[in-house]
């Protein structure tokens, strides 16, 4: 695909679908540990983040937006949204929630990046599909 062609929307699609694999193997990981003495939970803030990126969008230009985004994203990629819940215990009926939530999650984020590639392709197309 040619970089940039989506613009700011998918590369926060992409980004979301990142940050929900990372937070899928951050759960799937909890469960694993769940009786392992000592093992504290981990989770990933990455929605506040994203909250702080978003609350400013209509308010930057092009270039310090791009600038944003990239810096998220290194965010994710070195780490840097992953948190340690402190002495939290790992509860197995709550991880299964957070997996099954993240599950539909990701889903939702597919199946938007999917509407938009199809919205771009009418638009090479000239509307014909």
């Amino acid at each position: 695909m040619i970089e940039g062609l989506g613009g700011v929307t998918s590369q926060l699609i992409g980004l979301a679908l990142d940050a929900a694999l990372m937070r899928h193997e951050l759960i799937a990981n909890n469960i694993a540990n769940h009786d392992t003495p000592g093992y504290r939970a981990v989770g990933l803030n990455f929605e506040e983040q994203l909250n702080g990126f978003t609350d400013s969008i209509s308010k930057t230009d092009d270039k310090l937006l791009q600038t944003r985004l990239d810096s998220l994203g290194e965010r994710l990629q070195d780490g840097d949204s992953l948190i340690v819940k402190g002495d939290e215990t790992v509860e197995l009926d709550r991880e299964m929630v957070k997996l099954t939530e993240n599950t539909l999650r990701y889903q939702a984020l597919l199946k938007a990046a999917g509407k938009r590639d199809e919205l771009l392709s009418l638009a090479i197309n000239g509307g014909r599909r």
